[in-house]
């Protein structure tokens, strides 16, 4: 049995930061991503399925409109997509919120239980913030697009700054507006550290994907090549079931691995905390003092 446990109240540097992102993944991967799949998993299938029927009908509108006269006839297309765009941002919300809300209650549990993650107190947890998750998703989410749409580089500045509310949200038990409101406070003096922090998970997590969308472009460069004059008559058939099953596998990657870049975001509240109130510090000099007296 490993006794190894991670502490998460004290201060960082970008290194330590993501060293123990992968830490807590290598100590925790079970009941983690255990919790992950039965939490948000529905909405993460939710997600998937309402993109291949986008995938699909974009490509069967794009070849024969006979292929399925049930979603690809000109009356049903525009319909068809806007039913599937509908329900990818509906079960996107649902996803990235309920995985935030898993992980951070998983690493809530794992200091308060004292390297142990409880299950039953992270589902009541996350049943019992769920619409503040949600609500924080939809406002975070408006913040960044906003910032971006206006101008580029205040979108990157919202993203970053916003990173911290749904720690804030799990371990300060605020509610969103107030959470959205003291990670501005949070994160004052550190906004470039984090910043850098954020760039290097965020490469390292588009690799991950790249490494899991490889079979999908392989299968895709091999059909192009071995079927070159299909796909001169019919560019949609380069997109049949194969391609979309494993474009389908690499897009279950791409939402799991995500778990890199939340878990850092916790770690990353617990360094803004640390260096702004040094809670960690104070908890430890009293521990020792009860040691001390006893």
């Amino acid at each position: 049995m490993n006794n190894e446990i991670l502490n998460f109240k004290k201060q960082r540097e970008l290194g330590e930061i993501l060293g123990d992102t992968f830490k807590f993944i290598r100590l925790q991967w079970k009941p983690l991503f255990g919790l992950i799949l039965r939490i948000a998993g529905p909405a993460m299938l939710l997600l998937l399925l309402a993109y291949l029927f986008y995938m699909q009908t974009m490509f069967g509108a794009s070849g024969s409109m006979d292929a399925s006269p049930i979603y690809f006839t000109t009356g049903n297309f525009g319909a068809s997509l806007v039913i599937a765009m509908v329900i990818i941002l509906i079960s996107a919300i649902a996803y990235y919120g309920l995985m935030y809300g898993t992980v951070m209650h998983s690493i809530r549990s794992y200091v308060n239980n004292h390297g142990k993650i409880v299950k039953s107190e992270v589902i009541s947890g996350v049943k019992q913030d769920f619409w503040k998750l949600v609500g924080n998703s939809i406002l975070v989410g408006l913040i960044v697009a906003a910032g971006t749409v206006l101008c580029i580089l205040p979108g990157i500045y919202f993203g970053v700054v916003l990173t911290t509310t749904y720690s804030i949200i799990v371990f300060e038990r605020k509610g969103v507006t107030d959470a959205i409101s003291y990670s501005f406070e949070l994160i004052k003096g550190q906004w470039w550290i984090t910043f850098a922090t954020l760039l290097v998970l965020m490469i390292l997590y588009y690799v991950m994907i790249m490494i899991g969308q490889i079979p999908q472009y392989i299968y895709f460069f091999i059909k192009m090549f071995t079927e070159a004059g299909t796909f001169t008559a019919d560019p949609a058939s380069m997109f049949d079931w194969v391609y979309i099953a494993l474009n389908g596998l690499a897009m279950v990657i791409q939402y799991l691995t995500y778990v890199v870049v939340v878990i850092a975001g916790g770690i990353i509240y617990f360094n803004l905390n640390e260096r702004k109130h040094h809670t960690g510090t104070i908890e430890t000099i009293e521990s020792l003092g009860k040691r001390d007296t006893i």
